[in-house]
């Protein structure tokens, strides 16, 4: 009797398990993406995209750094093709000089260089300062101590004031390069030779007027002056008869 109701108690187990609606349901949905064994060397690709375009990153990163150290000096008031052909002319000194070489028109340029980038920032200075003493006339104006208007003027009268001091940290350095370029062997032969080029015009000049006047007309040309005769007659009257 027991075995009976043993086995009659498996058999309604049995079939209810087989008839259980969660035998054939699929499986949870991960809230993470799960990635198929095909698509592993898809991330493999992802990463290895990941990696080129670090080190493309690095490498104009490190492109930038070279940039900023082949320029020596951050003339930062001066406009963007000023700067570039200063330091264009800089580097191509810098290699003349390293070569112990001499090379006169290449300083010329660069004198010029310089000289516009002089130009540039006086004319800057010039406007700042005026913009500068214009505002902080305005500031003791009241008319304008209005809240709005005050902060205002304040705010350009600050931003105007942290120009001014950008300018004195461009002409220092402006004032540096042109120490550093007077200080070159091509500079000086430069001076020496414009030197040489003035005393020859001058005495170029100097015979150029006496060929043009002979010693008769020069003769002449005393005789005609009445302080010729003057000086004579004084000269015979103090002679001892």
């Amino acid at each position: 009797m027991r075995t009976s109701l043993v086995r009659f108690f498996l058999t309604i187990l049995a079939n209810t398990f087989l008839h259980s609606p969660y035998q054939h349901s699929s499986p949870p949905e991960s809230s993470q993406c799960s990635t198929p064994l095909g698509s592993e060397s898809g991330g493999k690709r992802r990463r290895g995209r990941r990696g080129k375009q670090k080190g493309l990153g690095e490498v104009v990163s490190v492109h930038e750094k070279k940039e900023a150290k082949t320029s020596p000096f951050p003339l930062l008031l001066l406009c963007r093709a000023t700067r570039r052909r200063i330091t264009e002319v800089y580097d191509e000194m810098y290699q003349i000089v390293r070569a112990k070489r001499n090379d006169t028109g290449k300083v010329h340029e660069f004198i010029n260089c310089l000289v516009d980038a002089r130009n540039e920032l006086l004319h800057k200075s010039e406007m700042v300062q005026r913009s500068c003493r214009i505002k902080k006339a305005l500031l003791s104006n009241p008319c304008s101590r209005r809240a709005n208007s005050y902060d205002r003027l304040c705010e350009q009268v600050h931003k105007l004031e942290a120009e001014h001091k950008r300018l004195k940290k461009d002409a220092d350095i402006y004032n540096y390069i042109q120490e550093q370029l007077q200080m070159s062997e091509s500079y000086k032969l430069l001076i020496e030779l414009s030197a040489l080029v003035e005393k020859a015009e001058r005495e170029d000049a100097l015979a150029t007027e006496a060929a043009e006047m002979t010693f008769e007309e020069l003769l002449a040309q005393e005789k005609s002056d009445a302080a010729f005769w003057q000086r004579h007659r004084k000269l015979t009257s103090i002679l001892p008869k």
